[in-house]
Parts: structure tokens; sequence; C-alpha cells
């Protein structure tokens, strides 16, 4: 079973890299761009009054915190729970607004140059990021180098798919109604 515990290796690197660039590009982002950030959460109406301010003080540098030790391997333990509990409550604060029929509101992902409403495709990324970190929860023991540096790899294939999707998702959509002719 050899090549099954590597696959899981792999995998579960991969997964760690991925979802802990994630992190990183959001805290950075929501960091960059904090007053906006405020009225993001805000926006979302899920918190009482009183704690908006705290959650959109507090949700970087955790985002940060929890990027970094995905990344170092360090304190897996409590960052991969965290993540999986972050992404899944992020989902969840999306699905919520969705079904009150609020789409129109900026997801507050982190990345102000790509203004991205909520939708239910961006439910299931979070969902998928989640799911990333599933093998990570079940591999056991050193990480040989050649599934570190595999796992690496495919890490950050995985995170650049993810900047190519969130890219392509924010690019304006031509209404089908409008038809311009030369």
């Amino acid at each position: 079973m050899a090549v099954g515990h590597d696959l899981l290796a792999v995998l579960s690197e991969a997964g760690r890299v991925c979802v802990g660039l994630v992190f990183l590009l959001a805290a950075t982002q929501k960091t960059r761009h904090w007053r906006i950030f405020f009225g993001v959460v805000a926006n979302y109406r899920l918190l009482p009054r009183l704690l908006v301010a705290p959650a959109a003080a507090l949700l970087p540098p955790l985002e940060m915190m929890v990027g970094l030790l995905l990344l170092s391997a360090q304190l897996l333990s409590w960052a991969l729970p965290t993540a999986a509990a972050l992404l899944l409550l992020f989902a969840g604060a999306m699905a919520i607004n969705l079904r009150r029929g609020r789409a129109d509101i900026d997801c507050g992902c982190g990345q102000s140059f790509l203004k991205q409403t909520l939708s239910w495709t961006l439910v299931a990324r979070n969902l998928v990021l989640a799911a990333l970190l599933l093998p990570s929860l079940a591999a056991t023991g050193p990480l040989p180098m050649a599934a570190a540096l595999a796992g690496a790899g495919a890490g950050l294939a995985f995170f650049l798919l993810y900047l190519l999707l969130n890219t392509l998702a924010a690019l304006p959509r031509p209404d089908v109604h409008d038809h311009h002719f030369a």
C-alpha cells in the first residue's frame, strides 16, 4: 500500500499548499483594503452590529496565521480544522444571503480588483477548498521529499487554477439582449 500512502501524502501537501496560499492572498487583500472590508462584513447582515467591527478586524490576521501554518505544516491539528471551518462558514454565509435573494453583494473574498457578487459557484468553490484539506486529516507519518515536492507543485498548480477561475468568474458578462453591430 505504499502507492496509496504516497498518493495520500501528495494530496495532503497539495491541499495544504493551495488552501494556505488562498488564505494568504485573501488576508493580504483584506488588509490592504480594510476600510472596505468592514462594509463587506456588515453587508452580509449576519452579525449583530456590535460584532461587525471585531469580526472584520480579526478575520484578516486569523486568515494570515492559518495560511502560514498550513504552508509551514506546523500546528496542523489547529490549522486544518480552523481553515476548514472558516471555508464552511464563508460558504454558509454566502448561501444564507443567496437564499435571502441577496446575490448582488460583494463576496468579500479579498480580491478587490475582482469584485465578485455572491453566487452558488462561490459557495461550491469554498466547499471544494475545504474538501482539499481532507487528505491532510488522514495523512500520517513523515512526508517523503519526493511527495513533498510533488504535492507542493500540485498545490501551486491548484492555486493558479483557483486564480484563473476567479478571474474568469469576475469578468463582466455581456447582456444577451445587448447586440452591438458594426
